[in-house]
């Protein structure tokens, strides 16, 4: 027996919501994933960024990550603060107002980029080299 619900359509896995292509261009200028220790390597133009473009470039990243090799997609502020690529106080304050404005979404402390959100990301990039 088929199912011909037309609500079936609408149902997608959480993976099957990311345009894999679209995420690794807005990546790609950034930086890289170190296939043996999936670790990222940040490329020059990473350094330009503000804040906020680092933090959203990084939740991309950990979402490619977490495609790619399984892994969670979902990252404590500790975390991020290890990576070493902004002042401590400069990320927390910023993983506020990412959270504030809703372009992230934290649950039991860690901190993601929805799915949904990834194409506005991707537009907002798409502005910032204009």
């Amino acid at each position: 027996m088929t199912n011909t619900d037309p609500l079936q359509k609408l149902l997608v896995s959480e993976s099957q919501a990311v345009d894999r292509q679209e995420l690794a261009d807005l990546l790609s200028p950034y930086l890289s994933i170190n296939k043996e220790t999936r670790s990222f390597d940040f490329a020059g133009k990473f350094g330009e960024l503000q804040n906020a473009e680092k933090l959203l470039i990084l939740f991309a990243a950990i979402k490619a990550r977490s495609l790619v090799f399984g892994t969670d997609d979902k990252v404590t502020p500790s975390e991020i603060i290890k990576m070493d690529f902004a002042p401590v106080g400069s990320i927390k304050v910023t993983l506020k107002k990412l959270l504030e404005s809703r372009d992230i979404k934290s649950e039991n402390g860690k901190y993601s980029l929805p799915n949904y959100k990834l194409a506005q990301v991707v537009a907002r990039f798409k502005k910032l080299e204009k």
